[in-house]
């Protein structure tokens, strides 16, 4: 009930007295009694309703039921998949009733929208409906030339396309589902496994571009194109196919407003690997983007996609703030969300909050507020709901260390290491950057200060090497930029003369994060 809005709420109370009901109604009193309450507490109404533990479920159930009859309502005129299915419905109503041409009549109307608004497999459910009336009862539908095989053929070609468009989606989750299964390409072998796995998902409809593709299967087609150049590490290739994917908004703009879940999606997509490549000029247009779209009080966005739309420009934003280094913009930033989160007016998932908390800490590490970063890593080490991506744990226990190591808490640093040597072993996502790290750590707390300057040198040179010599080092060092550190107690001249600069460094963004 906590998510209805004041409007919804009050049309689900209209609705309920409409249908009959009255406010003595049990499920009435109790979606008041919720509606009151700071949170649900079982007991406190079972007493309150006077319920058994049996009739509280079933009312509660009916009550679950009522309120989405309400809000199915209002949104049928802003969902049109909610619409079509009406129409449908209403032509099943009909046909029982025996009035054959009327569901026809009604099909018919439904189909021109569902073509109109690429709900592929509500038009083949709309023909398939079709095909039954008229192959069950006289409709002298063969009375008009070509009538029936226009239906057929129509019916097969959506057949045909809807069986294409489930293809491709199944290559786009396969491809991400490897990702999130085996993580990025590691050595040769790895690249030669991804490689052969890629291949062996494509069909004989999927493996190339066919002209005739609907708008939703060239972008399943170029997203998962997308997912698997990222697992190969080609971020330059990943970016170009979520270009081409955005490509498509732009031929099909009215597609921007039919479906803006996926519109932002893209636009994120293409932010994240313009910040990986270091692109910061298209960093910045796609920012101006999302931004311009999200504050276009012409387009009506559901609470879904506003609550999406917020957490990707919010992303875009502090990315913004890391690769052009403004420190102290992204702490105001930062410090903004964290009030809006705290008063409910952003509302990410565990798992993007932690990326925003991540973040907030990497900031904090950088102008050395090291205690206040150590607050927002504790709150992500302590998520009940857990981290999905190992990477962004590791870097947030190495940075936890990291914290505790500039506050001169060596004790702490020498027991939370041991944690985090068992952690890396067990891990796919330990990079070289993370062992030099822990190793240069112990080494650091266990020598005196005038020999720690050669343990620095030594781990500031080793990250250049590695990252220099394999792309997945390359990736570690984007999400936590371990060079700024050791340059900070260096001094840029000896940290920058270790190793010549090589033509990626110039374009990576330097502090730590995690797109």
């Amino acid at each position: 009930m906590k998510s209805l809005t004041k409007a919804e709420k009050r049309n689900f109370k209209l609705y309920a007295t409409r249908a009959g009901a009255t406010t003595d109604s049990k499920f009435i009193q109790l979606f008041d009694l919720v509606d009151r309450l700071d949170e649900s507490n079982d007991r406190l109404i079972t007493k309150r309703l006077h319920l058994t533990p049996g009739k509280y479920s079933n009312l509660k159930r009916h009550l679950y039921q009522q309120v989405l009859t309400s809000l199915r309502l209002i949104f049928i005129n802003k969902e049109v998949d909610i619409e079509l299915r009406e129409q449908i419905d209403f032509s099943h109503i009909l046909y029982g009733k025996g009035l054959y041409l009327d569901a026809l009549r009604s099909l018919e109307r439904a189909k021109g929208k569902a073509v109109e608004h690429s709900r592929d497999l509500l038009h083949l459910e709309i023909l398939e409906f079709q095909k039954l009336i008229e192959s069950r009862h006289i409709t002298l539908s063969r009375q008009i030339d070509n009538k029936m095989d226009l239906l057929l053929n129509e019916s097969a070609a959506r057949s045909y396309s809807v069986l294409n468009t489930s293809e491709l989606f199944n290559l786009n989750i396969q491809i991400h589902g490897r990702y999130i299964e085996c993580g990025h390409s590691r050595s040769a072998t790895d690249r030669r496994e991804n490689e052969t796995f890629w291949r062996s998902i494509q069909t004989r409809r999927a493996d190339r571009e066919i002209a005739s593709d609907t708008f939703h299967q060239k972008i399943n087609r170029f997203q998962a194109s997308m997912w698997y150049h990222y697992i190969q590490l080609n971020f330059d290739d990943a970016l170009e196919s979520a270009m081409n994917a955005l490509t498509l908004f732009r031929l099909s703009t009215h597609m921007t407003v039919k479906d803006p879940d996926l519109y932002l999606r893209c636009l994120y997509y293409v932010s994240v690997f313009a910040y990986l490549t270091g692109d910061g000029h298209r960093m910045r247009k796609y920012h101006r983007v999302i931004d311009t779209f999200l504050c276009n009080d012409q387009i009506l966005l559901n609470e879904n996609s506003q609550r999406i739309g917020a957490i990707y420009r919010s992303l875009m934003t502090l990315n913004g703030y890391f690769h052009a280094q403004d420190w102290s913009g992204a702490a105001t930033y930062a410090e903004r969300l964290r009030a809006d989160y705290a008063a409910s007016l952003f509302q990410p998932t565990d798992h993007r909050w932690g990326q925003f908390l991540y973040k907030f800490a990497a900031v904090c590490f950088v102008r050395r507020n090291y205690t206040e970063a150590i607050d927002y890593l504790n709150e992500i080490i302590n998520m009940k709901s857990g981290i999905l991506r190992e990477d962004l744990l590791l870097n947030t226990r190495l940075l936890h260390l990291l914290c505790h190591y500039e506050l001169d808490n060596r004790a702490l640093v020498d027991y939370h290491l041991t944690n985090f040597t068992r952690q890396m072993r067990r891990s796919s996502e330990t990079a070289g950057v993370h062992r030099l790290a822990a190793t240069a750590l112990r080494k650091l707390i266990r020598s005196a200060t005038a020999e720690q300057g050669e343990i620095y040198h030594e781990l500031d040179r080793s990250l250049r090497q590695s990252v220099d010599a394999d792309p997945f080092e390359r990736k570690a060092l984007l999400y936590l930029d371990l060079t700024q550190w050791t340059g900070l107690h260096l001094g840029p001249a000896q940290a920058a003369g270790s190793v010549p600069t090589r033509p990626w460094q110039k374009r990576v963004p330097s502090g730590p994060s995690g797109a």
